[in-house]
């Protein structure tokens, strides 16, 4: 078993609080700014399966070819890699939420899939360590859950948790 398989929990309790903070989102609203300056609960997913897809199943570099990662999903464009890269470039899909979250789950496999192999304390090429590098995904796919409800709650929505 892979030592990181506690941090791994933690992502994995990120993506199931980041799935409950999508339930009831309307289709219609899911690509929807509250904001100019703020971005999508779909641009959110974007960023959320970006930073995995990239950091645990890419090879190190910050900003590679898309087309070369080992998995492809329509949520994976280089507008979705950081905020001020998205903001000014608005990115809509023609995905439903429920693809969305389909999509978001999917790069979680493939990466869960990747960290099986690895330790805690193993290199990683630009996070100093795996350790490192998971730890920060969990939180910011918790972070990025918080700002989906916070959109959710720009638009007017009534949610099941916060």
């Amino acid at each position: 078993m892979s030592t990181l398989a506690p941090l791994i929990g933690a992502l994995d309790e990120g993506h199931r609080e980041f799935a409950i903070a999508l339930g009831g989102l309307s289709d219609e609203d899911l690509w929807k700014r509250p904001h100019p300056r703020l971005l999508s609960v779909g641009e959110l997913a974007g960023h959320i399966a970006y930073g995995q897809a990239v950091w645990m199943l890419g090879d190190g570099a910050d900003r590679p070819d898309l087309k070369d990662l080992p998995i492809q999903s329509p949520l994976l464009d280089q507008a979705s890699r950081y905020y001020l890269t998205n903001v000014d470039q608005e990115v809509v899909l023609d995905l439903t939420t429920a693809q969305v979250l389909e999509e978001v789950a999917k790069v979680h496999e493939a990466a869960k899939a990747v960290l099986a192999k690895k330790g805690e304390d193993d290199p990683h090429p630009y996070w100093r360590t795996w350790g490192n590098l998971v730890q920060y995904q969990a939180f910011h796919v918790a972070y990025h859950t918080g700002q989906a409800y916070s959109v959710r709650h720009l638009l007017g929505h009534e949610t099941e948790d916060n």
